[in-house]
């Protein structure tokens, strides 16, 4: 085994590592799919509630970072084209 196998970071290690993409504090970043056919409205969450933010939209088909440690009902907060916004997750098939 070389030095680089000893000291690689295993899969499950790399989950429970704080920080991740933006910086926060929860990391368990997971791959998924945008399936809704017209795509995912970035959404800000304003009170108790999301609304459409108008900052941009995932298209069909297009392969994202969510993280599953900041959910909030239906909605989860996504990554893309280095942005960040909370998406309606019936709308994503996860990976």
């Amino acid at each position: 085994m070389s030095n680089m196998e000893e000291n690689r970071i295993s899969d499950e290690k790399l989950k429970e590592i704080a920080g991740g993409m933006y910086g926060g504090g929860s990391g368990q970043w997971s791959s998924a799919m945008v399936k809704a056919a017209k795509g995912l409205p970035a959404c800000s969450k304003s009170g108790g509630s999301f609304v459409p933010s108008g900052q941009f939209t995932i298209p069909c088909g297009e392969y994202i970072t969510v993280d599953l440690g900041r959910r909030s009902g239906k909605y989860i907060l996504a990554f893309y084209n280095n942005q960040e916004a909370w998406v309606d997750s019936t709308g994503l098939e996860f990976i």
